[in-house]
């Protein structure tokens, strides 16, 4: 059954059942389903912006800058239940990209909150701020009528973002079809149900949060999430509402067993905690079991543009965990997996670039401005991951789509990092690497030379400039330079010893 369908049945059968619960904020099935067919007619009735992507022409498209504001349930939900589509758009973004996004796809309507409006008028759209529960209902009092006209499978509800190699986020789409078959797929899988109501501490407009909200409405359960994330918070949250479930990213859960001594109890209510975004390190994990006792941990490994590609589950034992698998797991249900080797990967033949074939992926970008990334060989997809599978069908990840770091959950390109710092007039060349961080799992180091006869910036003003230009979670944690590059035989700088030089404090490097 699609995904709408679902919600308006618990919006009928369980009108007063707790649906969301967004900073204290409440919203009862009932209410999210009535609120977000309105919002869905006061979209309709706006005024049709000009789209060039042929899939967006015919569809009303909304944007939502609102991060994890108490009021987005609502508008979340109106993609969910109508024909509408969403924009989401991450409040993290610096003003120029967000500006360059809707340059390139307009929506009819940016819905806005946590920020002033005006930076965002002018754009030839209407600009609406939802900051109150007053604003709220004059927005809804100003609908022509509930809009409950239903939407095609195969039409998109949702454009959202995925780092790139460039400074611009790369725009994809997702249609109902290829939600309401992953959706189908987990509720088996992660054994989601009307009692697995769920915590998901993380931003709305990243994956693994946003597809939580939707797999708890689709189960009947209570979504719970925060304004703004604290271990403090999150423990609070799922201690006094009994909450069963937990789904975060790696640095989250470190975040909660640092918080562990705290507090006074274990959370012996989470039955099950859901992690994805980077690999579970053993450990972590067995930090887990004097914080979670009771919680089955399962690990997923995917991408935005693919879904779901691999999982694994490790059960409580005696205080820790009894891994489940090796690497990050086998092929999740429904998903095909190829490793098809190239000549840069090993001799053997056993590793090479990670291919899926699924019902889950994208068609594909809405721009690109690389050849990076995702790419299509008939049914089969691959966003240039590489890895091997060992003897057991466990697939392990060698290495990431072009150098790419995940710190704190976050995907991040060095190419896009390198490219600002570049633009800094003293700067001549620039390195980014990650290196191993207990809480972050990578950090960010940049390593500059910097042009000769000029005057060098501190690092307060090369924070400053990659602040006008990255999300926050991209700016580098530490700024070292130097004179000379330890370079590979093909003349190209060897990052494994640069981040040698830096472990080992290199004399011929220096803190900025």
């Amino acid at each position: 059954m699609p995904l709408h369908d679902i919600l308006r049945r618990h919006g009928l059968q369980r009108p007063g059942a707790t649906a969301v619960v967004i900073g204290g904020r409440a919203v009862t099935y009932g209410d999210l389903v009535a609120r977000a067919d309105r919002i869905n007619a006061v979209v309709a009735a706006c005024p049709r912006v000009q789209r060039e992507q042929p899939k967006l022409r015919e569809i009303p498209v909304f944007g939502l800058l609102m991060g994890n504001h108490p009021h987005v349930a609502e508008f979340l939900a109106a993609a969910l239940v109508g024909r509408c589509c969403v924009l989401l758009l991450d409040t993290l973004l610096p003003l120029k990209q967000l500006h360059d996004i809707l340059d390139r796809v307009a929506p009819d309507i940016l819905f806005i909150a946590g920020r002033p409006a005006d930076p965002f008028q002018g754009f030839g759209f209407p600009v609406r701020s939802v900051e109150t529960e007053a604003d709220l209902e004059i927005l809804l009092a100003a609908a022509p009528g509930p809009d409950r006209h239903g939407s095609g499978e195969d039409d998109p509800f949702l454009i959202a973002f995925t780092s790139g190699t460039t400074s611009l986020p790369k725009a994809f789409l997702r249609n109902r079809r290829s939600w309401r078959k992953s959706l189908a797929v987990g509720r088996r899988h992660f054994e989601t149900g009307p009692g697995l109501h769920t915590l998901s501490p993380g931003p709305l407009a990243h994956g693994l949060s946003l597809y939580a909200f939707a797999e708890t409405l689709d189960a009947g359960a209570a979504f719970h999430t925060l304004d703004k994330f604290t271990p403090q918070a999150a423990w609070k949250t799922i201690a006094e509402n009994d909450l069963q479930r937990l789904v975060c990213v790696p640095s989250v859960l470190d975040a909660l067993c640092r918080h562990a001594g705290h507090a006074q109890d274990p959370l012996k209510s989470l039955a099950g905690i859901t992690t994805a975004g980077a690999k579970l390190e053993d450990d972590l994990l067995n930090r887990l079991g004097k914080i979670a006792p009771r919680a089955n941990v399962t690990e997923y490994y995917g991408a935005s543009e693919l879904g779901f590609v691999t999982t694994v589950s490790h059960q409580p034992h005696d205080g820790g965990y009894t891994r489940g698998g090796a690497g990050v797991g086998r092929a999740f249900p429904g998903v095909d997996i190829e490793i098809r080797p190239s000549r840069e990967d090993t001799a053997d033949g056993t590793s090479g670039t990670i291919w899926v074939q699924s019902a889950l992926t994208i068609d594909g970008y809405l721009w690109r401005d690389d050849l990076s990334a995702f790419q299509r060989d008939g049914d089969w997809s691959t966003v240039g991951d590489v890895g091997r599978f060992d003897s057991a069908g466990h697939l392990h990840l060698l290495g990431r789509a072009n150098g790419m770091i995940i710190s704190g959950g976050n995907n991040i390109y060095p190419g896009e990092i390198d490219a600002c710092l570049k633009n800094h007039p003293a700067v001549k060349e620039v390195n980014t690497v990650g290196l191993p961080d207990t809480y972050l799992g990578k950090a960010l180091v940049a390593v500059l030379e910097f042009e000769k006869d000029v005057e060098r910036p501190g690092e307060d003003e090369l924070i400053e400039h990659c602040a006008e230009n990255l999300q926050k979670y991209k700016i580098p944690r530490r700024f070292l330079q130097t004179g000379e590059w330890p370079m590979t035989a093909s003349g190209k700088v060897s990052t494994a010893r640069l981040v040698d030089w830096i472990a080992e404090k290199d004399e011929r490097l220096a803190v900025l």
